[in-house]
C-alpha cells in the first residue's frame, strides 16, 4: 500500500479530492484543468505527499477525467480508473446516507485504499486515437439512423432540410472511416490484428476496429474479457426462488453493443455461434438469452485469434492439457 491515497471526484468544472495518510482527511477543491493541477500539486507536497508515495483514483466518468489521469501517471503517482458501479456499490456496503462532491471523493478514497483496484496504464497512442475516431464514428452512425427516421414523419417542406443533414453526417462518417482506415494502414501491428479478426465469420472491418480500440491490452484471458464487456450472465437464486439469468452488463458499453449484431447474424454464418444457438434453442432459451450467449462466444473467439495469431478455424478445440504443460 502507498503512504497517501487520493480520492477525486470529477466533474466538468472542478475536482473534489480527499486525500488520505496518517491523520485526518484532507480535503481540496480546485478547477478541472491546467491550473487547477497546478494548485492540486501544491496542496499535495504541503501536505507531505511525494509523487512516489501516492496511489490516486477516480471515477471512470467519460473524457472529463482523462487529463487529469495522464497528469498524474506522468507526475509518477499510481493510478485507478474504476468502473463507477463499484464505488456506488462501495457506498452501499458502507450504509452512505449522504452524497456530495466532498463525500464522493472520501468514498473513492477509501474504496481504494480497501480495495487495492488494478492500475491504470496510458494506452499507446494509435489505440488511443483510434478509440476516439470508433467512438465518434459510433456516435455518427447513431445520429444518422435518428435523422433518417426523423425524416421518415416530416412532411414534404421540412423533409428536405433533414435529408441535408443526412447528407452531412453520411459524409462525415465516410471521413471518420478513411481516418481509421488509414491509421490502422500506418500501423502494421494493428493491421494484422484487424485482419485476424476479420477472420471470424460475422465479424467484419466496422466490428473488429472497435474490438481493437476498446480491449485493453491487460485482459490475460477470454474469461476476463467476456466480464470486461459485461457479458457474463448474471444468476440470480434466493431460497426456492431462482430468476432467469441476464447479461450482466457491468463493463465497456462500446464493446458490448459493437458485438450485438454480430452476435445476431453470426447465429446463421459462424458454425460456433450457429451450434450453440441450436443447443439454446433445443433447451428452451429465450432468444435474448441465446443472442447473449453468442456475443459472449464471439468475444471469446475474438480474444482467442488475438492472443494466439492463427486466424479462425472452426474446429479448433485448443491444444491438449500435456502440450500445455509442456510448452
Amino acid at each position: 500500500m502507498m503512504k497517501y491515497i487520493l480520492g477525486v471526484d470529477i466533474a466538468k468544472d472542478k475536482l473534489d479530492c480527499c486525500l488520505l495518510g496518517g491523520g485526518e482527511p484532507l480535503f481540496f477543491e480546485c478547477p478541472n484543468g491546467p491550473g487547477g493541477f497546478k494548485a492540486l500539486a501544491r496542496w499535495l507536497k504541503d501536505s507531505g505527499a511525494a509523487w512516489a508515495d501516492l496511489r490516486a483514483c477516480m471515477e471512470a466518468t467519460g473524457r472529463y477525467g482523462e487529463k487529469l489521469l495522464h497528469w498524474l501517471f506522468k507526475k509518477g503517482a499510481a493510478v485507478s480508473d474504476v468502473n463507477p458501479a463499484q464505488v456506488k456499490w462501495f457506498a452501499k456496503s458502507r450504509l452512505a446516507r449522504n452524497k456530495t462532491d466532498r463525500v464522493d471523493a472520501r468514498l473513492i478514497a477509501e474504496f481504494c485504499r480497501s480495495q487495492e483496484p488494478r492500475l491504470w496504464n496510458p494506452p499507446a497512442p494509435e489505440i488511443a486515437k483510434l478509440q476516439g475516431l470508433t467512438r465518434l464514428l459510433t456516435s455518427r452512425k447513431h445520429q444518422l439512423a435518428s435523422e433518417r427516421r426523423r425524416a421518415a414523419t416530416l412532411p414534404a417542406f421540412l423533409r428536405a432540410r433533414v435529408s441535408s443533414v443526412v447528407r452531412l453526417f453520411q459524409r462525415e462518417i465516410q471521413t471518420l472511416q478513411a481516418q481509421i482506415d488509414a491509421l490502422i494502414q500506418a500501423h502494421p501491428e494493428l493491421k494484422a490484428r484487424r485482419d485476424l479478426l476479420c477472420s471470424i465469420p460475422c465479424v467484419g472491418k466496422a466490428t473488429a476496429q472497435v474490438v481493437l480500440a476498446e480491449l485493453p491490452p491487460q485482459i490475460q484471458s477470454a474469461r476476463q474479457a467476456a466480464a470486461y464487456a459485461g457479458l457474463t450472465p448474471r444468476r440470480e437464486q434466493s431460497g426456492k426462488k431462482e430468476g432467469r439469468s441476464r447479461l450482466s452488463k457491468t463493463g465497456n458499453t462500446h464493446l458490448r453493443q459493437a458485438l450485438y449484431m454480430p452476435g445476431l447474424t453470426g447465429r446463421r454464418s459462424n458454425p460456433r455461434l450457429k451450434e450453440l444457438n441450436g443447443r439454446l434453442q433445443e433447451k428452451g432459451k429465450a432468444p435474448k438469452q441465446a443472442i447473449g450467449a453468442c456475443m459472449h462466444l464471439l468475444l471469446r473467439l475474438c480474444f482467442g485469434v488475438l492472443a494466439s495469431g492463427q486466424p479462425f478455424q472452426a474446429d479448433w478445440k485448443g491444444r491438449p492439457r500435456k502440450a500445455q504443460a509442456t510448452a
